[in-house]
């Protein structure tokens, strides 16, 4: 159960700019989405350290998971791989993910071992765990083009007799997991970016065009599985698109039936910027709202730091402007460094952090779940008061290269403070360091944010 800190009742004083500092107000009482936490997508990566040997593949694990020494991600999308025609060579190894199920209608739940004991793991050893299961493409034999990772133009890939069938092969896999392994997948999703037009056959990794029309087909052929099989821990989540301005322009689209079907909205920050309009319209409609994956897509970032800081002012926006309940990253490990968080040595089976890593964690060890977002105005910090409300955590994010910022934070709202604060901070020369307590002051503080840096201030409410 949540405590309320001990009101101090002393008058507050007016907090004024000290000398050569920008004034930063946050304001508690105006307050936002409650956090259900952060995460990453199991595929590729899972399917990568899962061959490992159990410790090392452990370890890894333990550098998500963990809150105190990792990064503390407790969501995890775990992919349900359709499976490619085992005649084609042409998908990157590790994001060829197995499928389950054979065209003769012979099973196989052996398939997918790598993922599926990172999936285990983190089951065993994380806290607050969500998980969900996802669907970048239908098995081969279900295609139009008899290929997993798309048509041969990018137009609708799945046959138009097999809307029931693949939401049939997605549930059973849901039920699989529940009944046999003790894993329960809270949303499904059986769609990854299906208004793109770039999933064409003989592509590196699944994937599947679905038009809004038939967006709509696969998600009530789904929840009807679903309910047919007795799943009614599992609701359906959509729609993942890659661009936020086409789902909120798709969604708002959908029928009633379709909506009524969805438990949850998914989407990506890539692209677009109406962030504010979808949130506006999945209140309208009910519906939680994760950013259910983002990276570096279409950006030129030279070396570690400048990926972290990029991904910094990304995290920022969305959690500003489209507010919602989990952020999820794309890829934890990755051999492209810049959508990574840390790198993964098949010889050694060991993994090191990068800057993304300790970037992350000065958001993900602080802000916990349970959290919910305050007002803070300044377009480069968010503010979050845990859910016990017995700390209030700022991040800030300093892009400039040259010049440090100097700030005044008037915490005035808070009903009351300790007297002293935490200061994290990465830049090129920190990772995530521990520097010399700030003293509060009257309800108010003073901080620099060096040049390039990303810096997390944890106040206690005493």
């Amino acid at each position: 159960m949540a405590t309320s800190p001990v009101i101090d009742p002393s008058p507050r004083p007016d907090v004024m700019a000290r000398p050569d500092t920008e004034l930063v107000k946050i304001d508690v009482n105006q307050r936002y989405q409650i956090f259900e936490g952060w995460g990453t997508s199991l595929c590729w990566w899972a399917n990568h350290v899962g061959g490992w040997d159990e410790a090392a593949r452990d370890a890894v694990v333990d550098a998500v998971v963990d809150p105190i020494d990792g990064m503390g991600y407790n969501i995890f999308r775990y992919n349900i791989g359709g499976g490619e025609n085992p005649a084609h060579d042409h998908m990157d190894r590790f994001r060829d993910m197995p499928g389950f199920l054979a065209e003769d209608g012979t099973w196989d739940w052996d398939a997918d071992a790598n993922q599926r004991a990172v999936l285990l793991s983190i089951a065993e050893r994380g806290s607050d765990v969500i998980l969900e299961a996802f669907s970048n493409s239908p098995p081969y034999w279900m295609t139009v083009s008899g290929c997993a990772s798309g048509s041969s133009d990018g137009s609708n890939n799945l046959r138009e007799d097999s809307y029931d069938a693949f939401a049939d092969y997605l549930t059973e896999v849901v039920l699989h997991y529940r009944d046999e392994l003790g894993v329960t997948f809270r949303t499904l999703e059986p769609l990854n970016e299906p208004n793109a037009n770039w999933w064409k056959s003989n592509g590196t990794q699944e994937g599947c065009h679905f038009s809004p029309s038939n967006q709509q087909r696969i998600i009530r052929a789904t929840v009807a599985s679903l309910s047919t099989k007795g799943l009614t821990d599992t609701t359906i989540s959509a729609s993942d698109e890659n661009s936020m301005d086409e789902a909120a322009r798709n969604i708002a689209a959908f029928d009633d039936a379709t909506i009524e079907a969805m438990g949850q909205i998914n989407v990506h920050s890539y692209a677009g910027s109406e962030r504010a309009q979808l949130r506006v319209l999945a209140d309208r409609l009910g519906k939680r709202l994760w950013q259910s994956e983002s990276g570096p897509l279409g950006q030129t970032l030279n070396g570690d730091m400048e990926a972290a800081m990029f991904m910094a002012g990304r995290i920022i926006v969305d959690l500003r402007e489209l507010q919602p309940e989990a952020w999820i990253d794309w890829q934890s490990g990755d051999p492209s460094r810049n959508w990574a968080s840390f790198t993964l040595d098949d010889a050694d089976q060991t993994y090191a952090p990068l800057k993304r890593f300790y970037m992350h964690a000065g958001f993900s060890r602080f802000i916990r779940p349970g959290a919910v977002f305050v007002a803070i105005d300044d377009e480069d910090m968010v503010a979050a008061l845990s859910a016990d409300q017995s700390v209030l955590t700022i991040v800030v994010r300093n892009g400039s290269r040259s010049e440090a910022h100097s700030y005044t934070f008037d915490i005035t709202t808070l009903p009351a403070v300790g007297s002293n604060l935490q200061v994290y901070r990465t830049s090129s020369e920190e990772d995530l360091e521990q520097l010399e307590p700030i003293d509060i002051d009257g309800y108010s503080f003073v901080a620099t944010a060096p040049a390039y840096s990303i810096t997390t201030f944890v106040v206690p409410l005493r």
